[in-house]
């Protein structure tokens, strides 16, 4: 196996994992489905919980909650590579996307564009529109190894397209889609991009300017390695006058409606759609791991080192006999999905645990998920190998 880390990674790498005990005690391949918390964002989950419990949560600590919150904004809108006021603070993807997707003013005959392969968090909110306004729900096979997503889009859209729905990095496949070619091609009918971005943001760039989408969603417990609970959603800022509210809070109307004859006026930036808060110790520790990947990791390089570790999985795992590899290699990001022969997907992922190697299976397509992280050396994809022949002979 060649060796990815040179000797000027070998510390960062050091310093990362010590950062992260869960990686050194499994092979910890998993990411996809929540990655590893690091010692800074625990320690300051617990430092903030211990100061309310000291100091109470009113007063001084209600306004530092409040700073705690813009912090969390403003993080995220760098990530992102947009402006505050494009980004609101949910609780996960799934909140996102019916955010995005219930605020638009669906009408019957209304056409919602979409894939077989996407995440429940965007195929539930188009199947709740299709059952309240008749919308009618194209499925594509976005997403899926044999699939052209530019071909199979242009194929989908009409002039009655209201929305696109896809993720920019497939959970089931791994599939890293073009997203400002699909929407491009979307906009010229008229079509809004929603865009699932659980899989995506942390483990590949995510320049929502630069994809072209109008909502991105994401989930912070994932690739950004935060506690659970804590997501975004990224609306363009010319959409926010389109995307609706569905729901009503705290940050949604400019001035108290107290009675009955004053006049509604929306926020105007991407925070009226916040419509509950957040459990302010765990946006603390949220700040502070994502400032600790940002200084001391580096986006850019974590973001090369996940994919490079997947291309290693890729190459590995292709030597083994009766291995075979679902999506092409330059279609991948941080993901690799693939199937063993006479091991079902189920039994493989068991097997392995069983051997302290933690991986995933997904359902449809039917198949073990390896995702890499910034974290992982390539020992942990040598001990996955091997943990994979030893119950081929069994």
């Amino acid at each position: 196996m060649s060796q990815l880390s040179t000797s000027s990674d070998h510390h960062k790498i050091a310093m990362i994992r010590a950062q992260m005990p869960a990686v050194t005690r499994e092979v910890y391949l998993n990411t996809g489905t929540n990655g590893p918390l690091s010692r800074r964002t625990v320690d300051a989950i617990t430092a903030y919980a211990c100061d309310e419990l000291e100091h109470g949560r009113i007063g001084p600590a209600s306004e530092r909650a409040s700073a705690v919150l813009a912090e969390s904004r403003a993080l995220i809108a760098e990530l992102l590579g947009c402006s505050l006021d494009e980004i609101a603070l949910t609780h996960n993807t799934t909140e996102g996307m019916n955010i995005a997707l219930l605020g638009l003013d669906w009408q019957p005959g209304d056409e919602l564009v979409t894939a077989n392969s996407e995440h429940e968090g965007g195929l539930n909110p188009a199947a709740l529109l299709k059952a309240r306004y008749g919308v009618n729900v194209i499925y594509t096979d976005i997403g899926l190894c044999d699939c052209d997503p530019v071909v199979s889009l242009e194929r989908a859209l009409t002039p009655r397209t209201r929305a696109v729905v896809l993720s920019h990095v497939s959970w089931t496949t791994g599939a890293v889609l073009p997203m400002r070619e699909l929407s491009d091609m979307a906009h010229q009918v008229g079509a809004v991009v929603v865009c699932d971005a659980a899989q995506a943001a942390g483990m590949v760039p995510a320049r929502v300017h630069d994809l072209g989408v109008d909502a991105y969603a994401l989930s912070g417990q994932k690739w950004l390695c935060g506690p659970d609970g804590i997501g975004a959603l990224y609306v363009r800022k010319d959409m926010q006058s389109k995307i609706q509210n569905t729901f009503s809070g705290y940050y949604t109307i400019k001035n108290r409606v107290a009675h009955a004859d004053a006049e509604i006026v929306f926020g105007d930036d991407a925070m009226r759609y916040q419509y509950a808060f957040h459990y302010a110790p765990s946006l603390f520790g949220f700040n502070e791991g994502l400032k600790w990947i940002r200084d001391e990791v580096g986006w850019e390089w974590a973001h090369r080192r996940t994919r490079e570790l997947a291309q290693c999985a890729y190459e590995e795992l292709g030597k083994i006999p009766g291995l075979r590899l679902y999506m092409p290699r330059d279609r991948i990001g941080g993901l690799v999905h693939f199937s063993v022969d006479d091991i079902p997907p189920a039994d493989l992922t068991a097997g392995l645990s069983a051997q302290n190697i933690v991986i995933r299976h997904v359902p449809e397509p039917l198949l073990n998920r390896v995702a890499t992280g910034f974290f992982n050396i390539e020992e942990d994809i040598a001990a996955l190998v091997r943990g994979i022949r030893s119950l081929q002979t069994v």
